[in-house]
């Protein structure tokens, strides 16, 4: 039997996965990647003052650019990373000499702010970055309804917004979108897709209990997955939802069981994942069925015990050992980004860390190929030259503001204590081995269902 932990995606049709050096290559082909989830649940905070004092114009040669993340609150596991990872893209450009805009050589100067987890004070600070401090591009997003909020700022004072986290699909729609706006990651909806596909092409899953969190980030996951399951006859699935920010999970994992799934789908975030599983591991479900979780992220893999992520299957964004993947390239760009990161650090980086370090990077790319600051031209820059590599190998900009990449996501296997090592940083955070991937767009729909 197999558990199997998931947020929902949309059907496509699957395409062959790329199989892991020494890995079996699994009977049935699944498709393209899935994306990260969108959002975790926020608290309600008061808004920051709205009104800052006017900054003093930058000085000559430098150029501003905001990054805000959720540095307390409920989003602080992941938002510090984030803003780590701005903090190390700009030092970096600085150090180098700066952005080469027509010509001249500007250093950047970064605007940073908390935004709390609460999208009232993220709305309040990004207008102090762009309207006070005179940023004219951002990155931000811990939380996908703080990046919805941003999205419909950028609508009335036009920016040029990069989220580097998940965001719901309809932030891609045409409009939806703002026209500065674009997200480095991916929608939670494409993650339900991918894992749904791999659960039953791959895992042989005919009965999958949804292990789904009563908010957005379940619902979105579930949706996708339920798209899926149209195209697979035979399968039978029930969903139970499980309150966010419960303690105590286990009556709810007690129902996910009394179904006899193959697979429990896992679609819990944050605090609430490290429960889940910690508690199916009390109660032995690892035993009655196999675990998947839908968008496995350091921040809480490394907090559920190494007995507990033994035999968990899941999607990652990315993965900072991936060592032993079949694409050297993209092993070699992995380890030069992880290098980097570990200069002056004793923890890798988060996969949203990662994508905010690119994130600034493509703003700096947009500023040099448009030679301005201006987010309109900045954006056509970056849509008349969509291509670029980062650490997950080549990628791809749509002309939805949404990031095609060649490698969308991988299926990661957790390790026992026995397998890990901490040769390179502390073995916490040697929690999972690659054992597939998804390639291309397959779960990501077409720009004509987008309204392009």
């Amino acid at each position: 039997t197999i558990l199997f932990v998931l947020s929902a995606c949309a059907a496509t049709p699957t395409p062959a996965p790329t199989p892991v050096p020494n890995t079996p290559v699994p009977a049935a082909k699944p498709t393209t990647a899935a994306i990260a989830p969108t959002t975790a649940p926020t608290t309600a905070l008061a808004a920051a003052p709205t009104t800052a004092p006017t900054a003093p114009p930058p000085p000559a040669g430098t150029v501003k650019i905001g990054a805000m993340y959720s540095l307390t609150g409920s989003g602080a596991a992941i938002g510090t990373g984030q803003m780590e990872g701005a903090k190390m893209a700009i030092d970096e450009i600085n150090k180098n000499g700066g952005i080469n805009i027509g010509g001249v050589k500007m250093k950047i100067e970064g605007v940073f702010r908390d935004d709390e987890s609460n999208p009232q004070v993220a709305v309040a600070r990004f207008n102090e970055i762009v309207k006070d401090q005179k940023a004219t591009a951002l990155v931000a997003g811990s939380l996908g309804n703080i990046s919805v909020a941003i999205n419909e700022e950028v609508k009335k004072t036009k920016t040029l917004f990069i989220a580097t986290n998940g965001v719901p699909e309809d932030f891609f729609k045409k409009d939806v979108k703002a026209p500065t706006s674009l997200c480095i990651v991916a929608a939670s909806e494409w993650a339900g897709r991918g894992a749904a596909a791999y659960m039953v092409d791959q895992m042989k899953a005919k009965r999958i209990a949804n292990f789904m969190p009563d908010y957005s980030i379940g619902q979105g996951t579930m949706k996708g997955f339920e798209a899926v399951m149209k195209d697979r006859k035979g399968v039978e699935f029930q969903t139970i939802w499980h309150p966010v920010s419960s303690p105590d999970l286990t009556s709810y994992l007690i129902k996910a069981l009394e179904y006899k799934p193959d697979v429990v789908f896992v679609g819990s975030w944050g605090a609430d994942a490290v429960n889940a599983l910690k508690q199916a591991l009390d109660m032995g479900a690892g035993k009655k069925a196999p675990l998947f979780h839908f968008w496995l992220m350091n921040a809480f893999a490394t907090g559920i015990p190494a007995n507990a992520m033994e035999g968990v299957k899941g999607q990652m964004f990315w993965y900072h050992d991936m060592r032993g993947f079949s694409d050297a390239d993209v092993v070699k760009a992995s380890e030069e980004f992880v290098k980097k990161w570990m200069d002056g650090r004793k923890e890798p980086p988060d996969p949203y860390a990662m994508s905010t370090y690119y994130g600034v990077m493509e703003i700096a790319r947009a500023m040099e190929l448009s030679k301005s600051t201006e987010p309109d031209k900045m954006y056509a820059a970056l849509m008349a030259n969509p291509e670029w590599k980062g650490a997950k190998g080549p990628a791809t900009w749509r002309k939805d503001g949404a990031v095609v990449y060649k490698y969308s996501t991988w299926v990661v296997a957790g390790k026992g204590a026995a397998e890990r090592k901490s040769d390179r940083y502390d073995a916490k955070f040697d929690f999972a081995k690659i054992v597939d991937v998804y390639s291309g767009d397959a779960f990501v729909p077409p720009l004509s269902a987008l309204g392009y």
